[in-house]
């Protein structure tokens, strides 16, 4: 009997795979671990750094006239210089420390971030570009499969109502019962192949929802798709890679480069700091300064870096330029194959136009008994691989124009 099937069409496929790719959700992902960043860059850099500190240090002193080992030693005893440890340390303190004077770090931080956010944004972008060419291919190969198990169906129909009136025919004697039989055979055969067609289409039909991140087994009917030849872009998102890259490049250059500057960070503590156990409960206090530095001499380091930076660059470049030879040469390619695709079609078209006419007059000479069941199939199967031959062109026309797209986006 006839199976009727849920409907979907190409849009319905194509949002789907972009909701399940989990190379795109980790995208998503990076931008908000990205806008999380924002806060650990100040918290990092800018903030208040808070923080206990304790220290307990005993540095005793031997051969003492006193004693063997102490901490109050005399001329002879051996040991640390009492000026430097005074026999120990007791220090537990609260600190706070902050940088200040950063602004040109803070600002290199965040464009950062922001070439961080655009390079997933672009990404997504291209991601979604290679699922719409891998999705539409397998639907248009789903599709495909789809119609020749339509049409080959449809072709067993029209058999089996031929069958019944050339049963009636060789009743009357005006049919041959080996003509019965023949078409018969010619019936089971169609019978396999519309299966065949069928297990295509369902074996394709799992390889996109697979695709797509669809789970489940459920067969449904696929629904045309007219694709359009899509206009050239310029500043594409591709192009946007490499200068996104750039940035990144320069940015990390800026970042490394920011610590050429002053750096000045304020601090401050209090609590205990003692360098020995008497009136040690006198000892609690406080403290405040500034602290500076400014680098003089590191080996060349900064010019180092700007020349690997400028050698990053030109790599980049080189890419850049080479895709874009690529992306010329392949639209070419495919805008030829779409002409010849194109003659192909209209000639199938004109074909089958006529092969209609020939399939009108070979029934009225078929039931005149002029012309054998045997050359009637045989100019039956004819058309049908006409009506094949187009529905593939058709589909190889649809799959070259999202291989065109595909390079021109």
């Amino acid at each position: 009997g006839n199976q009727t099937f849920a409907q979907k069409n190409l849009d319905y496929y194509l949002n789907t795979a972009y909701q399940n790719n989990p190379a795109i959700i980790e995208q998503k992902n990076l931008i908000s671990i990205n806008n999380l960043q924002r806060d650990l860059d100040y918290a990092q850099y800018s903030g208040f750094q808070m923080y206990l500190s304790a220290n307990y240090l005993f540095a005793p002193y031997f051969n003492n006239s006193s004693g063997i080992i102490t901490s109050n030693p005399d001329q002879n005893a051996i040991g640390y210089d009492a000026g430097i440890t005074n026999g120990g340390l007791y220090s537990a303190q609260f600190n706070i420390e902050k940088n200040i004077f950063n602004g040109a770090l803070n600002d290199s931080l965040t464009k950062q971030r922001m070439i961080t956010e655009n390079t997933a944004k672009n990404n997504i972008e291209l991601l979604k570009r290679d699922l719409r060419k891998q999705v539409t291919d397998q639907y248009l190969q789903t599709y495909l499969s789809y119609q020749l198990y339509n049409m080959t169906k449809e072709l067993s129909s029209y058999l089996k109502d031929q069958l019944k009136i050339l049963g009636e025919l060789v009743e009357n004697g005006m049919a041959k019962q080996s003509e019965y039989l023949l078409l018969s055979v010619e019936i089971e055969n169609q019978n396999i192949a519309a299966n065949d067609y069928y297990s295509q289409f369902t074996s394709n039909l799992y390889n996109l929802n697979s695709l797509c991140g669809i789970k489940g087994r459920s067969i449904v009917e696929l629904e045309n798709v007219s694709l359009e030849l899509r206009d050239k872009k310029f500043g594409s998102v591709i192009f946007k890679k490499f200068e996104l890259d750039s940035l990144a490049v320069e940015n990390q250059q800026q970042i490394f480069e920011t610590k050429y500057q002053p750096q000045v960070s304020l601090f401050f503590n209090t609590g205990l700091n003692a360098v020995e156990l008497n009136n040690i409960q006198r000892k609690f206090g406080l403290s405040a300064g500034v602290n500076f530095s400014l680098p003089i001499f590191d080996g060349n380091q900064r010019s180092i870096t700007q020349q690997q930076t400028k050698v990053s660059i030109e790599t980049i470049n080189s890419y850049k330029s080479n895709l874009g030879v690529l992306l010329d040469n392949q639209r070419s390619s495919s805008l030829n194959k779409l002409k010849n695709l194109k003659i192909n079609l209209i000639n199938l078209s004109k074909q089958i136009e006529s092969y209609n006419t020939v399939i009108k007059l070979s029934e009225r000479e078929l039931r005149q008994g002029q012309l054998s069941m045997i050359e009637y199939l045989t100019i039956l199967k004819n058309f049908s691989d006409f009506k094949k031959n187009k529905i593939t062109a058709e589909t190889n026309y649809q799959l070259e124009i999202n291989n065109y797209n595909y390079w021109n986006f």
